[in-house]
């Protein structure tokens, strides 16, 4: 899926929920818990490969499909205010396939992360049972691997500590006074990571990690 086509769709289906909003009572100030999973979108990638073994150096063609995402969010909701604070910690994986410059095809790969966050997120509305809200925030990456195989065997590429930015939108729809619903569509982005070999002097450089997660969960507020 190409991830133009899957932003456009997902901002289609979070527009649509906001507008349907209800009346219902505030939610609850405090903290809230929130498991989620959801759908993950990767553009395709086109780094350059230095000093592996067995890959020639020079470009690489990645082709990333669509993969999934789950993680587990921490909210507090403060007291008279539309702004609420996360902490979180998500695990995403996208299969690939790599082409090497000479043409040399690695095509089982799969291209994973483990990342923690911390956003703000402000409330578009007070009051209703349909919450619309905007968000924004800082990521971390824990770990970002990159592998590939094909008859010869396998090879992987890693990296961790970068730091990028988050941007989302979503809506929560309370079902009682204690859980509710959340959706959202986030775009991620951590721009000129170099990921090095594991087991080896290889690297493989200007990798720009910028995933779309269209993303459900349950929220429990204590």
């Amino acid at each position: 899926m190409k991830i133009s086509t899957f932003v456009l769709r997902a901002a289609t289906l979070t527009c649509s929920a906001a507008l349907s909003a209800m009346p219902a009572q505030a939610a609850s100030d405090g903290w809230s818990v929130v498991p989620y999973i959801g759908l993950s979108a990767l553009s395709d990638q086109s780094p350059q490969v230095f000093g592996a073994d067995d890959i020639v150096n020079g470009d690489l063609d990645v082709a990333v499909d669509s993969g999934f995402t789950a993680g587990l969010g921490v909210r507090y909701d403060y007291e008279d205010s539309r702004w609420t604070s996360e902490f979180g910690w998500e695990y995403r994986s996208n299969d690939s396939s790599t082409t090497a410059a000479n043409g040399v095809s690695l095509p089982d790969g799969n291209y994973a992360s483990n990342t923690f966050y911390f956003n703000g997120r402000y409330a578009l509305t007070e009051g209703r049972r349909f919450t619309p809200w905007l968000g924004g925030g800082l990521t971390w990456i824990q770990e970002i691997d990159l592998d590939s195989e094909n008859s010869d065997g396998e090879r992987s590429f890693s990296d961790s500590g970068s730091i990028g930015f988050q941007l989302m939108a979503g809506v929560d729809y309370d079902l009682t006074e204690r859980l509710y619903l959340t959706g959202e569509l986030r775009y991620s982005s951590l721009r000129s990571i170099d990921l090095s070999e594991e087991g080896g002097s290889g690297q493989v450089t200007d990798i720009d990690y910028q995933p779309a997660t269209l993303g459900i969960g349950i929220g429990y507020r204590f």
